[in-house]
């Protein structure tokens, strides 16, 4: 039965991504780290234990010989390691070892699958243009599945400002990272969204970002811009 899902996901990989528009649109901050996407579907185990008890090093991200990202509770109690399953104009799509997955466009979170009350689909401004901005407002709309099966929308005004390079580390790295800080709010509901740039670039390195009214929010932590394969 592994051996068949293994098999189904390589294929939905395969007829979705391109390597050679991946190589054509690869931005060389990124390390490369397109290049190896197409490499084997090999999942890895999810990991539920404590991120106390897995410390995050180089060591520990060159056990994986393809792209990853990691996805946390904001407590640091539940994560998982999701591998790539395919891209759509650079809008990736992870899987983990029990069928979750999420999709980014540039670091946005834009769909979930096999949580509880899944963001079916995002209206959200272009990333490139948003995280350039030192202040902005804008409008979202985020996209859920209704008890009848219909779809219910929920609309956002939100603003967003960027706070400029302060230290951080990642891994082992010592970095410069600017913080995009995003405040959205409806009658009922409202959350901040934060994404950590590179600084001086558009690139999301881990961000927190809003799922839906009953997951809240999670943490993204964009590993592969440090792989190397």
């Amino acid at each position: 039965m592994k051996i068949i899902i293994v098999l189904i996901l390589s294929a939905l990989f395969l007829k979705s991504c391109s390597s050679d528009d991946i190589v054509r649109q690869e931005n060389s901050e990124l390390l490369g780290i397109f290049r190896n996407i197409a490499k084997g579907m090999q999942s890895h185990p999810k990991e539920t234990s404590k991120a106390k008890e897995i410390k995050k090093t180089n060591l520990w991200l060159s056990k994986f010989n393809q792209p990853i990202i990691l996805i946390s509770s904001l407590d640091k109690t539940d994560e998982a390691t999701l591998v790539a399953l395919g891209n759509n104009e650079e809008k990736l799509t992870w899987v983990s070892a029990d069928g979750i997955s999420v999709s980014y466009d540039n670091g946005i979170l834009i769909a979930t699958r096999g949580y509880s009350q899944d963001l079916l689909s995002l209206k959200y401004k272009n990333p490139a243009n948003l995280f350039s901005a030192s202040e902005i407002k804008y409008d979202k709309v985020h996209r859920y599945l209704s008890g009848q099966n219909n779809y219910h929308d929920i609309y956002f005004k939100c603003t967003g400002i960027k706070k400029f390079s302060k230290p951080s580390q990642i891994l082992e790295y010592n970095l410069s990272v600017d913080t995009f800080v995003e405040k959205c709010e409806h009658s009922s509901y409202n959350y901040v969204n934060t994404y950590d740039l590179l600084a001086g670039t558009t690139i999301v390195l881990r961000s927190k970002q809003w799922i839906s009214p009953a997951n809240k929010s999670f943490l993204t932590y964009n590993y592969y811009a440090f792989q190397k394969f």
